[in-house]
């Protein structure tokens, strides 16, 4: 009978340990990727920052358009500076005969010229598509736009006009 026992306890102790692994096999949690965490919200884009010198230029050209729309038989004028050079596009009154005589690109380089010494070269136009290339070129640039990016256009734009030398 101890033998019949025996076999009884080690078949017990038998099944009492494959029960045993098989319950603890079965109850391991599932291993599983965790979950990605949301991607952060791209931050916004800073806004573009105006070098020193060009907010200096982006003013002087403001300041010498006023002026130069203040003198006679101009209605408004729009400047762009870059470097020593100054492009210089106006709006005549409607009773102004003719175009833009010699004497008013005169007064007009000489107002540049007076409030920014460093300008040595001043183009200045009357022509009213150039008028309007030099408004667009005005607007992208006070934007943030680098005036490095215009630089082939003003070149075309001071081949047409004969510049002011004085």
């Amino acid at each position: 009978m101890q033998l019949i026992n025996r076999k009884w306890a080690v078949l017990f102790l038998v099944f009492t340990l494959l029960f045993t692994i098989i319950t603890a096999s079965a109850c391991a949690p599932q291993r599983r990727p965790a979950p990605t965490p949301p991607a952060p919200a791209p931050a916004p884009a800073p806004a573009p920052q105006t070098p020193p010198q060009r907010a200096d230029e982006n003013a002087k050209a403001d300041m010498l358009a006023k002026k130069i729309a203040d003198m006679q038989n101009i209605n408004s004028a729009t400047v762009v500076i870059s470097g020593n050079q100054a492009w210089v596009g106006v709006d005549l009154h409607a009773n102004v005969k003719g175009q833009l005589s010699n004497q008013m690109k005169n007064d007009i380089t000489n107002v540049v010229k007076n409030e920014v010494p460093n300008i040595q070269t001043v183009y200045v136009t009357a022509d009213a598509d150039t008028v309007t290339r030099l408004r667009d070129i005005a607007r992208d640039i006070a934007a943030g736009r680098p005036v490095s990016g215009f630089i082939n256009e003003l070149t075309e734009i001071g081949r047409r006009i004969t510049p002011s030398a004085k």
